[in-house]
């Protein structure tokens, strides 16, 4: 299937995973499940600034909600729906597909979609693995978030990283076919140099990230036909939320630089365009 082009306004996709500060993947610090409910929830605050934020821009973004959080702040997931940002599910628990293994998988990307539907009462197209956990030995979790109902993914970080990555994948958005019908995958942004996969588009990699690099990837994104895709955290643009114990290597890539979010989603709002993913998805099919 030949995939349509943006909107001419459009330069890809602000992304928002919604989860809380102790979210965190791959560190024996991180609370277990049964321990959230007892700490201190800081995404309501965290997410108030960014609906400010994107409001004073007008800018739609696509928020992948875990489901676990919707269940805690109902009323604020169904404010981003009204508010017209588009409601997507990051799963029900923030767990790492390679880890929980193909039936837990099933369970958890299904629960959450429900979840998000029951509370928001619309229908959830789209899907994002926690972590980007997508790795080449997970070969059937396209067909298990296909077979959930979901239409398209956004799971793939085309390049190495600490926890999931497909190197050699496709950077470009296409339809990929699965045993249980096609899936959309919109892949993270990545750029090349000479040779290898870089990302200054999301996370820690847009934090640690100056400007005139973020600048410069996305003119090179744009030279190559390809979109935009920015992620962020609500615990990123909220610098004194409490720190977990972790070990130096995700110590730093949790909490360098989180003074700088939120200047730099400013930057990004004031100069570029972003539509949703589900108009892409619209548009592709047309």
């Amino acid at each position: 299937m030949e995939m349509k082009s943006l909107n001419h306004k459009s330069v890809g996709f602000l992304t928002v995973d919604v989860e809380d500060w102790f979210h965190i993947l791959d560190d024996p610090a991180v609370p277990d499940f049964g321990q959230w409910a007892g700490l201190e929830s800081r995404l309501q605050r965290n997410m108030e600034l960014l609906l400010s934020l994107l409001d004073e821009y007008k800018v739609k973004a696509t928020m992948f909600w875990l489901g676990w959080a919707a269940e805690k702040h109902p009323a604020l997931l169904r404010r981003c729906a009204e508010a017209g940002h588009e409601i997507a599910s990051h799963g029900y628990a923030h767990v790492l597909a390679y880890e929980a293994g193909r039936e837990n998988f099933r369970e958890d990307i299904r629960h959450g979609k429900k979840v998000l539907e029951n509370i928001t009462g619309k229908e959830v197209l789209g899907f994002r693995a926690a972590g980007f956990g997508t790795t080449a030995d997970t070969p059937w979790l396209f067909e298990e978030i296909r077979a959930a109902g979901y239409v398209y993914d956004s799971s793939v970080f085309p390049a190495k990283r600490g926890h999931g990555g497909i190197v050699d994948f496709k950077r470009e958005p296409h339809q990929m076919d699965t045993p249980a019908g096609s899936l959309l995958e919109i892949p993270q942004s990545v750029v090349e140099i000479y040779g290898k996969r870089v990302s200054f588009f999301g996370g820690g990699y847009l934090r640690l990230a100056p400007i005139p690099l973020i600048k410069w990837g996305i003119s090179k994104l744009q030279e190559s036909g390809l979109p935009l895709v920015v992620y962020v955290h609500p615990r990123e643009v909220d610098p004194e939320h409490p720190r977990l114990p972790l070990k130096l290597h995700r110590r730093f890539k949790s909490y360098v630089n989180l003074r700088s979010t939120v200047p730099k989603l400013h930057w990004l709002c004031e100069n570029y365009s972003f539509g949703l993913m589900k108009e892409y998805l619209e548009n592709s099919i047309k």
